[in-house]
């Protein structure tokens, strides 16, 4: 496994992290489907073994759920992982100061981690501008008390980052970017020049690249978050169109995870891809992008034409991560 240094933050992290925001399960109306907890932890446990040490998630997948798992599955081995999540850069509460509002979230995700720091403390969404002081005051004082490494933000905005870096020490974003969404190529221009860390998020368009659904959805549980947005004539035509996609996999080289993975891999400014992963075969496929042929000029470039051509419909908006 290759590890690569996030920005300007000295932390490590595996190119292939594991997005955990599946392993929420049912909970809290995450509606991941087929989720078993102790296989959960499992896979997490499992990463170890692959080379893998970054895990992603967010306070608000399945209320609390994943951050819950993670921590059960830490226990005793805390120091061999980057662990990463997220906070709505919002309250629900206009009256509830942000600084006191973001310390209050950063607490209840280190109880649902069981750990006494988090490495990358990201926002989970642009914050409003007139928020983003008392937002960034509240972040610099968790990492002076050693509560968080460092922060960053989810998001493809540059303009944002700005702003924040502005008032911070800004150190990552996370950004959408795969084949069929190519749309956060200025955002990781941007973090490349001002040596921002990215971890890339929905990198197989939530199982769109997988290639397990480009001529049925009957492998997809009717639950699943994903049935009901897949399940339309535009998605569909589109899935169609990108099994074009398969002469990627000729010659046995590599599976179609692994390519639409290695395809954000060797784009610059990518510090660390994280699919998602429901179990430890769909870990080690993921782990395995890491080890494949790169994409030649020519196939990501007729990949590209590939991913604009099906014109899919579903942007990686942040409540997709």
């Amino acid at each position: 496994m290759e590890y690569r240094v996030l920005g300007k933050t000295g932390i490590e992290v595996s190119s292939v992290g594991l997005g955990c925001w599946p392993m929420a399960g049912m909970a809290g109306g995450a509606n991941w489907s087929g989720i078993d907890d102790e296989e959960s932890i499992a896979t997490i446990q499992h990463a170890e073994s692959l080379g893998i040490n970054l895990l992603d998630t967010a306070n608000g997948y399945g209320a609390g759920h994943s951050e819950r798992i993670i921590g059960r599955a830490l226990r005793g081995r805390r120091d061999l992982y980057v662990v990463a999540t997220k906070v709505a850069p919002r309250s629900d509460d206009p009256e509830e100061p942000l600084q006191r509002y973001i310390a209050k979230n950063c607490e209840g995700s280190l109880e649902r981690l069981r750990t006494d720091y988090i490495d990358i403390y990201q926002l989970h969404g642009e914050p409003d501008e007139a928020g983003m002081p008392a937002i960034v005051e509240a972040l610099t004082r968790l990492v002076e008390a050693g509560k968080i490494r460092c922060f960053g933000i989810s998001t493809y905005e540059t303009e944002v980052m700005r702003a924040l870096m502005a008032l911070g020490d800004l150190s990552m974003a996370q950004i959408g970017y795969s084949i069929v969404n190519p749309v956060g190529q200025p955002g990781l221009k941007f973090a490349e020049v001002h040596n921002l860390g990215t971890l890339i998020r929905v990198p197989l368009a939530q199982g769109a690249l997988t290639g397990k659904y480009y001529d049925s959805l009957s492998g997809l549980d009717p639950q699943d978050r994903r049935h009901e947005r897949f399940d339309n004539p535009r998605i569909r035509s589109a899935l169609k169109k990108l099994s074009e996609l398969s002469f990627l996999v000729e010659g046995g080289k590599r599976t179609m995870v692994q390519a639409a993975l290695r395809f954000v891999l060797d784009t610059s400014g990518v510090t660390s891809v994280i699919p998602g992963a429901k179990n430890r075969a769909q870990l080690e496929e993921n782990a395995g992008a890491d080890g494949v042929p790169p994409l030649t000029a020519d196939e990501r470039k007729q990949a590209l034409a590939i991913g604009g051509k099906a014109n899919w419909p579903l942007p990686p908006y942040t409540s997709w991560t």
